[in-house]
């Protein structure tokens, strides 16, 4: 019953919290405000404040704002009675579905590996698996990378943090299910951040090393 209430805890974490950070308030005259799309609650935007695509956004009638994208690419804007982030971003040309499909998909398929991994010790004991230096099959190993610590940075769109970390995974465990998550992972950052020649290559072995996967279908509308 543990395991299920933290997989459920984890899954309802991810749905609150696994909404894509699209840019940065790089300028505000006046007051605005934002609030997330499926609530009520209104609270102050000011300079430096990152935003994410769920968020509605309001100002007073001589209020303006100035939005730098996570590619660069600038908005000004200046009628702020109660927008939508992604309809600003279709007005700059950018899109964002694809990617919150593909980082919801992530977070769950992330939450599902946590819980497993708990169900998975649960009845084992130490003195099982425990293997000491002194032991003859005692072997050293490279220092693995924590790939919860490049799966916390993604979430919080430290995407240079998370790329350094992923591509480490990627390289020590192709093949398992970090590597799974951490290869789609890099797929979304490089397709966010317009590498698409990294883009492209991390696509290109995924789609041959995890045929099965239940990321396929999203990650196949890239092409």
């Amino acid at each position: 019953m543990k395991i299920k209430l933290l997989f459920f805890s984890i899954i309802i974490n991810c749905a609150i919290f696994g909404q894509t950070k699209v840019g940065q308030i790089s300028f505000l005259l006046g007051t605005v405000e934002y609030s997330i799309e499926t609530k009520a609650e209104w609270k102050p935007l000011d300079v430096g404040m990152n935003i994410f695509s769920n968020w509605v956004i309001r100002g007073a009638d001589d209020a303006e704002l100035e939005i730098t994208w996570d590619n660069g690419v600038i908005s000004e804007v200046s009628d702020l009675n109660s927008v939508k982030v992604t309809d600003l971003m279709k007005k700059a040309n950018l899109e964002t579905d694809w990617l919150d499909r593909m980082k919801n998909k992530i977070d769950v398929m992330f939450a599902e590996n946590e819980a497993s991994k708990v169900q998975g010790v649960a009845g084992i004991r130490r003195s099982e698996v425990t293997i000491e230096k002194k032991d003859s099959i005692y072997w050293a190993e490279p220092q693995s990378t924590d790939f919860n610590d490049g799966y916390a940075a993604f979430q919080n769109a430290d995407y240079e943090k998370a790329t350094t970390i992923f591509e480490q995974v990627v390289s020590q465990d192709p093949l398992t299910k970090k590597g799974e998550i951490a290869r789609s992972c890099l797929v979304a950052i490089y397709t966010k951040t317009n590498n698409k020649a990294k883009a492209d290559e991390h696509l290109g072995i995924f789609l041959r090393d995890f045929p099965n996967s239940d990321l396929l279908n999203v990650m196949k509308e890239t092409k």
